[in-house]
């Protein structure tokens, strides 16, 4: 399977090495044009207004909400993928009915690692300015992660986000065949 990593901001090689690691070919993307080449696609972490903005200048918003490619975003990518972000406008696909809010736990300072639920079994989760879920605005969504009473991990039909960075993780791996198993296979 050829697994695109949107290649225009965040933590893109962590990404390629993960897909590699699970068995895939990534593929690095960095144009509209590029979207044809892959299966699956993941927003990496990185910035979410600064990878918004690009998304929005190169095309891939409109390229993404009128396509099939089944989406993993990851930490700013779960914010790029709501339909909204508490208290803040700026470029969304709208693909996955929630609402966000920021930097949930904090900055950068506040970063940290904890056990989390990811689909009934317990794995590494690192947060690093992490959103978290504020509002789920569909019974279509799916809750797959939680941090606590936090839900830090969403799936709606051929859409999948968390908010902790699974990459950096030894069982990150797990959240990756997540998505290739249950989100492109039956999404």
């Amino acid at each position: 399977m050829n697994i695109g990593v949107l290649g225009i901001q965040g933590d893109i090689d962590e990404q390629e090495e993960m897909v590699r690691k699970i068995g895939h070919n990534p593929v690095r993307v960095r144009r509209v044009e590029d979207l044809s080449k892959v299966d699956a696609l993941i927003i990496p972490g990185g910035e979410s207004t600064t990878i918004g903005k690009l998304m929005e200048k190169y095309g891939f918003i409109e390229a993404l909400k009128n396509s099939d490619i089944p989406i993993l975003g990851i930490c700013a990518g779960m914010v790029l993928l709501s339909k909204e972000v508490v208290g803040k406008k700026q470029p969304l696909l709208e693909l996955i009915d929630i609402v966000v809010k920021r930097n949930a736990y904090g900055s950068q300072r506040e970063s940290f690692e904890d056990e989390i639920d990811f689909n009934g079994e317990k794995i590494k989760g690192i947060f690093i300015r992490a959103p978290v879920v504020d509002r789920i605005l569909s019974d279509k969504v799916e809750v797959i992660a939680k941090e606590g009473s936090n839900i830090v991990g969403v799936r709606e039909g051929k859409y999948m986000a968390v908010a902790f960075h699974p990459e950096l993780s030894e069982d990150g791996y797990k959240v990756y065949n997540y998505f290739v198993e249950e989100v492109c296979n039956k999404g």
